[in-house]
């Protein structure tokens, strides 16, 4: 047995991180808050777009936000927000079913009431943040395709195999080579793509950048209609012209670019549904694009009124030529009105499965491997957390591999209860895209992690029988494992969060970290269990777990924690070999001053002797921030 680095026992885990089972709130609650300090009561005496908006937020919001929902955000985080995300918020994004009732002004005075300023037109002028224009672009092959999208290759190992110039012995030597601080942001989910001249990244407000790896100025923007989330996909010839750019965005929008020029080359709506998001990356092969489907449904699902759940996952197929879909394969059968819940709203099922991390290409069986999530409403279905193959022809299920049964939940569990499924749970999706992986024996495994702190290797020979299960982790509402975990083939690499959320299904004592694990078998090679090093007077919530993927080059894993911390560990041993903390205010290249934050959802990217890392996130409380930091070694 594995004796872990450190240990803890659940009860000592930071105690100011409380977070409770319905972590959703953080989301359903950008609206609200608690009550505004003294210093802004001058400004209600003589302001009345602030006492409107204030009187909204009492009516609309205090009766859930008050105390009533664990985890509602700190005023800390929702002053961060431009007013302009709040309204966002309620026309498109999350709380856009409680904007459904709001006038235009009444968005204005609520966002105002929230952040003490009004919404403008007005954006940050990065015209001196681009590029000189007789500095042209390095060309690129194919080859220099460093990372080309969320798992690095189609296989989703997250393993850059063609590293040579970071090592056990240089990591120590990183230092910060750039920093992007994205405008009016307060997270970054939007993992980098990268090249030998381009790194291509999405963000907040929807705008796509290319950035000269180099120097970071600013080749080219796009403008997407929502929040582009997850990686990039980069296809094609980039020397020849011919590479595209490949992504979805948070209103179910899939987009091809150009990738020299930024140029729209297609757009596709891929679900119907209002609430449906792309919020996992795309995956592509020479012939089709691969679009995950998820949505927000389980945010007003906690609306005792909401008609529950009528969204139901997907994995969409688009040809890659002009962007028309080729083939669409829902995760469940069409929700049906089953009745009437408590209070008389319709109430229908199955629903949910949602499919919100990146799909996985086995271009040798001709198959696409989906992971999905808990169902949103009663019945739960069989194709919940789980691992679903399709054929990438015609979108034919293959087989379904489930790890959960009898998942149901929404945001009404633990809240009002009206809409909660009877099942209550446990919320245990499969968040982690699968990996692919042939071992030394010439034997190919799909590795699964699973947000029960459960981690799985498939025979995908087999119609994906569970050849080991390990326990890597108590489990919660963010895992166990959350985003992703890496293989070089001899090692599974998985981070922990084990953030304590008091879901009542998790079981054993927390190990917030990263382990490593023999694919063959599943036996521990090694634990490194992180301590608490967060500052106790921190207005956010910080905890040590490993929420976002990790990634891995030869000798070397790399893990950002939700602290703000980056770490190198020792691919052998586990030792820690380098840190770097990213909470801090930075001076960015683009001329604006920045924060980073908690390192979430997306991991770090390695690329020819540079690190490139993502930091900052306002949801479930964490430490927000807007940047993008590249770290290479002195020359």
């Amino acid at each position: 047995m594995i004796t872990p680095k450190h240990s803890y026992a659940a009860s000592n885990i930071l105690p100011n991180t409380n977070l409770g089972k319905f972590l959703i709130g953080v989301s359903v609650a950008i609206l609200c808050a608690t009550s505004v300090a003294e210093e802004n009561s001058a400004i209600e005496a003589i302001d009345a777009d602030y006492v409107l908006g204030k009187q909204l937020y009492q009516a609309r919001c205090v009766s859930c936000h008050a105390g009533a929902m664990l985890k509602a955000p700190k005023m800390e985080v929702l002053k961060l927000h431009p007013p302009g995300h709040i309204i966002q918020s309620l026309t498109s994004g999350v709380m856009s079913t409680t904007g459904l009732s709001l006038s235009a002004s009444e968005m204005q005075q609520v966002a105002y009431y929230i952040t003490g300023k009004m919404a403008s037109d007005k954006t940050a002028d990065l015209s001196d943040a681009f590029c000189l224009a007789d500095v042209p672009a390095k060309t690129s092959s194919p080859a220099s395709a460093q990372w080309a999208g969320w798992g690095g290759e189609l296989d989703s190992q997250r393993f850059q195999a063609n590293e040579t110039r970071l090592n056990k012995q240089t990591v120590k030597d990183l230092e910060l080579k750039w920093a992007f601080a994205f405008p009016d942001a307060s997270r970054v989910r939007s993992q980098p793509t990268v090249t030998e001249s381009m790194t291509y990244i999405g963000s907040q407000d929807g705008t796509v950048y290319a950035l000269d790896t180099d120097t970071g100025c600013i080749r080219w923007t796009f403008q997407a209609e929502n929040e582009v989330r997850g990686a990039i996909k980069l296809q094609g010839d980039q020397a020849a012209g011919e590479a595209r750019l490949l992504f979805g965005d948070y209103r179910a929008n899939a987009y091809a670019l150009n990738a020299r020029t930024g140029a729209l080359l297609w757009k596709t709506k891929v679900h119907s549904h209002p609430l449906a998001s792309v919020t996992g990356s795309v995956n592509a092969d020479n012939k089709r694009v691969y679009v995950p489907l998820s949505s927000s449904e389980v945010v007003p699902a906690a609306q005792s009124t909401y008609a529950c759940c009528t969204f139901r996952g997907a994995l969409v197929a688009l040809n890659l030529e002009d962007g028309s879909i080729a083939w669409r394969t829902y995760t469940t059968d069409k929700p049906e009105r089953l009745g009437k819940n408590a209070v008389g709203a319709d109430r229908f099922g199955p629903s949910g499965a949602p499919i919100w991390s990146g799909p996985t290409l086995d271009t040798k069986r001709n198959l696409v491997y989906a992971t999905t999530g808990q169902n949103y409403s009663s019945p739960a279905t069989g194709t919940s957390d789980a691992v679903i193959a399709m054929d990438t022809t015609t979108g034919e299920v293959k087989w379904v591999s489930q790890v959960t049964a009898n998942d149901a939940w929404n945001g009404a569990c633990g809240f009002t209860m009206i809409n909660c499924p009877e099942e209550d749970g446990p919320d245990y999706d499969i968040g982690a895209s699968a990996i692919l992986v042939t071992l030394k024996s010439n034997r190919d495994l799909l590795l699964v992690g699973q947000k029960s702190g459960l981690t799985y290797a498939m025979d995908p020979d087999q119609q994906g029988k569970i050849l080991w299960r390990q326990r890597v982790g108590s489990g919660g509402t963010m895992g166990g494992v959350h985003w992703g975990m890496s293989s070089d083939g001899e090692r599974l690499y998985v981070g922990v969060s084990d953030l304590p959320t008091k879901n009542r299904y998790n079981q054993g004592d927390p190990y917030p970290g990263v382990h490593a694990l023999d694919p063959e078998t599943g036996e521990f090679l090694w634990r490194n269990v992180l301590p608490s090093l967060c500052p106790e007077d921190i207005k956010f919530d910080c905890f040590q777990g490993i929420s976002a993927a990790v990634s891995s080059s030869p000798g070397l894993v790399f893990a950002g924690g939700m602290d703000g911390r980056l770490r190198a560990f020792d691919a052998s041993s586990g030792d820690t070999l380098w840190t770097y903390n990213t909470y801090r205010e930075f001076t960015a290249v683009n001329g604006l001053k920045g924060q980073g934050g908690s390192i979430e959802a997306d991991g770090p990217v390695i690329a020819n002797g540079q690190l490139f890392v993502t930091s900052g996130y306002d949801k479930w409380a964490e430490m927000p921030g807007n940047m993008l930091l590249v770290f290479s070694l002195p020359n």
